[in-house]
Parts: structure tokens; sequence; C-alpha cells
């Protein structure tokens, strides 16, 4: 008597893991020569278990690694980076991956023409997370993010009332013959009903089910007016023409199970959109319409983004990297220094100051090398600080009440002498006020890692006799002292050869001649 079918194939009936080739599969490119990945962003399902094909069809050596994100900002894996890049002759070997809590998954260095596979799992918790090529240089340009979108329930059932009707604001659609009704088979809010473009109104019902006792919030855009009712009580009020530029949330408490949706639109003239989404602790933001709003889509990068993107510069073999071009938040004769740390600053040789610090990648160069080189291109970075606002930082005030220098184009008094660059191409600045002769210097410290980056501003005074009554101009605006420093907005200072001294929102260090020079040390700490 031979045995039941079923019975030779019972451990089947079990649930097994998903092999390797039954795994979804993303796949990610490095276009040639453009230094990128050719996905801007990943969109995942939390705790999923994937497989990731990486091929590079670039010249170069890439690799893919995806880090935990940093709790209070994103940087997009340059930690990691700079980490990699510490690993100095060792990081060939490595396939330029360092020891990193922050590290999920990560591929090998691929060859030129070269692919590789892995498998990993999706971390649990929705949120965003970069990945980064850590080959040295090649981070600030060579990043994305992995989206972990958990998504949540939509509509159990959906049905529309179509009106038609020239109104600048929401009519009493009870009160109304609708000129059309049915459901919407794909449960998803839509304003494309019979292809109509303007002086028409709809109202939608439905009902969502609420998966817990929880706390929900609930986002409606539209162009133009729209109202959302929840159990037949209005909650998000959106009412009169205008475009869906504004995303109106509003958080609900709402028991588990059904619930019934009324969404009430119109639509005058121009553009028609319209928007319902919501959200939880438990679920990323869930669409319950077809359009989705920009501030939401996971969209790539156009080519009108990427216009000026793609041709990163990065200190290499230890020596700095200068930039002099048309910077963000600077004049015309700024000149960007990247540090071999990841300290980067801007010196204004117009205001013979810094104007700008930031951490990380240092600049693009593509703006002003194609095309006519138009604009001012920003840094590549992160952790900007401007300590005090545009204008000059040394000036001679003759009296306690005397008015700091308003901003001029140039600083008032001050020649600027050029600078010269060391063995490592640190530059050092000379310029001049009067009799005064002025050298300054700037030196890096610190690294991402341990997050205590900090840069030192030293300034070297000579002149044929001491000099009274001259001031360093080092922080601005909302400053307070705090023990044996200053703190500013994302920055902490501190101070040597003289004591700082606030003059209204000025922070002013004198300088102190003995004999025929002086010195002023200030150092910027990103670490508050």
């Amino acid at each position: 008597m031979s045995l039941p079918r079923f019975s030779l194939f019972w451990p089947l009936l079990l649930p097994l893991p998903l092999l390797a080739d039954d795994l979804p599969v993303i796949t990610l490119r490095t276009p040639p020569a453009q230094m990128k990945y050719d996905r801007p962003f990943i969109t995942a399902s939390p705790g999923s278990q994937v497989k990731l094909v990486f091929e590079n069809m670039d010249e170069m050596p890439h690799n893919f690694v995806l880090c935990q994100p940093l709790p209070d900002k994103n940087d997009k894996g340059m930690e990691v980076a700079q980490l990699a890049w510490q690993l100095g002759a060792a990081g060939n070997d490595k396939g330029w991956i360092p020891d990193s809590p922050r590290i999920i998954a990560h591929t090998g260095l691929v060859a030129a023409h070269q692919k590789q596979e892995i498998t990993f799992k999706i971390p649990e918790k929705p949120g965003i997370y970069p990945y980064v090529c850590t080959f040295p240089g090649h981070a600030m340009a060579m990043n994305g993010e992995l989206r972990v979108v958990a998504e949540g329930p939509g509509f159990s059932g959906l049905d529309y009332q179509l009106y038609l009707g020239a109104w600048t604001s929401l009519p009493d659609f009870g009160a109304l013959t609708p000129h059309r009704s049915g459901a919407i088979p794909d449960k998803k809010i839509a304003v494309a009903l019979e292809g109509r473009t303007e002086h028409f109104g709809v109202r939608y019902q439905g009902t969502l089910n609420a998966p817990a006792d929880a706390d929900y919030t609930f986002h409606l855009a539209s162009d133009d007016g729209a109202r959302l009712s929840i159990d037949g009580k209005a909650v998000i009020n959106h009412d009169g023409i205008h475009p869906s530029a504004e995303v109106k949330s509003h958080p609900l408490k709402l028991a588990k199970g059904p619930h019934q949706i009324q969404l009430d639109y119109f639509e005058f003239e121009g553009q028609e959109e319209l928007y319902l989404g919501w959200s939880s602790a438990s679920f990323s933001e869930t669409p319950l319409s077809s359009w989705v709003h920009p501030a939401y889509q996971a969209n790539p990068a156009t080519d009108a983004d990427s216009e000026f993107t793609g041709i990163p510069l990065a200190p290499e073999n230890g020596e700095a990297i200068l930039y002099r071009n048309f910077i963000t938040q600077t004049s015309p004769r700024g000149i960007a220094i990247g540090y071999p740390n990841g300290v980067n600053l801007c010196f204004d040789a117009d205001q013979m100051a810094p104007s700008i610090f930031w951490e990380g990648a240092f600049m693009d160069a593509k703006r002003h090398w194609t095309g006519r080189g138009a604009g001012a291109q920003p840094p590549l970075g992160y952790n900007i600080i401007q300590p005090y606002p545009a204008g000059q930082s040394l000036a001679r005030l003759p009296e306690a009440d005397t008015p700091w220098p308003a901003k001029k184009d140039r600083a008032m008094g001050l020649r600027f002498r050029g600078y010269r660059l060391d063995d490592k191409r640190f530059p050092t600045f000379k310029y001049e006020m009067g009799s005064v002769t002025v050298t300054e210097t700037y030196e890096p410290a610190g690294s991402a890692a341990a997050n205590d980056h900090r840069v030192t501003r030293k300034l070297y005074f000579t002149a044929p006799e001491p000099t009274d009554h001259l001031f360093v101009r080092v922080a601005a605006g909302a400053v307070t002292a705090e023990g044996d420093s200053w703190k500013g907005p994302g920055f902490r200072l501190t101070c040597e050869g003289s004591t700082p001294i606030l003059r209204g929102e000025n922070l002013l260090v004198p300088v102190v001649f003995a004999g025929p020079t002086a010195c002023v040390s200030v150092t910027y700490h990103w670490n508050p």
C-alpha cells in the first residue's frame, strides 16, 4: 500500500527561509564617468530580506556601504567614509571598509566593469538610511538613501459623488444633486473623473481601518479647496482657491477598527491636485490618493538637479586643496580650503575674515567647469557654521561705544597681500592695516568619527610700535559665555592670548602687543 502523495512532500509544507534566488532584487549601478550611483534612493519594506546586485560600469573602483543614520543630522554617510579614508595604506586590502558599528551591509571594492551580489536584511525601523561609496574622495558625490517604508492600510471601500459648478469655496454637497456617483475600483482618491479639469466638485466617502488604538496624523494638500472629516467631525479645513504647495497635517487619536472618512473637494480653474495621506508610529506616511504631493515623493535627481554636480574635489595625500571661485555666503574673492581631516572653510579676501566653516565633503567644481560657469557653488559637506555675519573681522575701535564698521564690499583700511602655501599646501594669508602687518593661519584638528572637529585661527601681528584699540571680531549674534568658552549657533569657541569681551552683539578679542608683535588664537569647535 502506497503512502498518500502529500506525505512524501510534507516537509515542504513547513515555513522555509527564502532562498537567495527567491529574494527581491535591488540593482544598483555606477554610470561611467559620472561619479554617482544610478539610483539616488532605494525603497524597501522593514525587516525584509533582499539581494543587492551592485554593478560597476565605471572605469574606477567603487563600493556600496549601507549605514545607520546619525540621530541628530543627515551626514550622508560621510563619517563612515572618513573613517575609511583614515585606513591609509591598509585601505585597499580592506576594500575601504572601516570598523564601524554604523555599517549595516556592504560590498567589497568592486573593480571596473565588474559586479558583486550581497544579501542582507532591511532594518526593522522605518526611516532613511544613507549608503555611500567609501573609496577615498568619492563619498561627497556617491551617496544615496535607503528609504525603509512601512505602508499603512488603505481604504477598504471608496465611493465618489461628482458635482458640477463654478465655486470659489466648498459648497454644501449634501444639499446638491450629484451629476454622477459610483465606486472607485482601485480605492485611491483621484480627481481625474470623466476627464474634467475645472468647475467641478467631488465628495469622497470611504472606510479606513485603524490597526490599533493609537495616535495617527492625516496630511492634506489640494488645488483648490478641500475639507477632511472623520467619523462626521471636520479634521482639516483647507478651503478656498489656492495652489497645493502647502500640506496641512493634523494629529488624531483613533480607536482600533473602522472609521468613516469623508473628503470634500472643489476645483475652480487651473491646476487640479488632491493629496491625502496618513501615518503613525507603526507605519510611514501612506498615500490614500493617486497623486502624491512632491513633499512626499521619492523623486530621483533630475537632470536639472545634477546639472551642477559630478566633479567633486577632495584633499589628497595629506595635503589641503584650494578652490577659488564664486562660493555661497562669501564675496567673489572667496578662497575655499579643504583640509585632509574633513574640516573646510572659506576665507573672504575682501573682508580678511573666514566667512563659513563646514565639515565633510569639500566642493563640487562642475558648476564652474561646464557651460558658462555662472552662479555660486555651495559646500558639499554638512554642519555649516557662520560665526558672524558678513563683514570685516579686524578694526580699530578708539572708544568703548565705537560701533563695529558697517559691511562694505571691501573692508575699511585693510589691504590683501596674498597667501603662500606650506609643504602640505596649508595657506598662510597676509594683509595690512596701515603700518600693521597681519599673517593668518588655520590649524584643523579632530575627526568626525570622534565628534571633535575643530579648527584654530591664528593671527600674528607686527608693527613698528605697539598699536592700541585694535580688535578681532570672532563671533556675533546669539553668543553666550559658558565657563572659559563662548557658545554660538552650532559652535563653541575658545581663545588664547587675550580675553574676549562682548560689545553689543559682537564678541571681540583685543589685540595686546608685547613690543612690536602680538598674537590672537581662537578655536572653533563643532561640538558645542
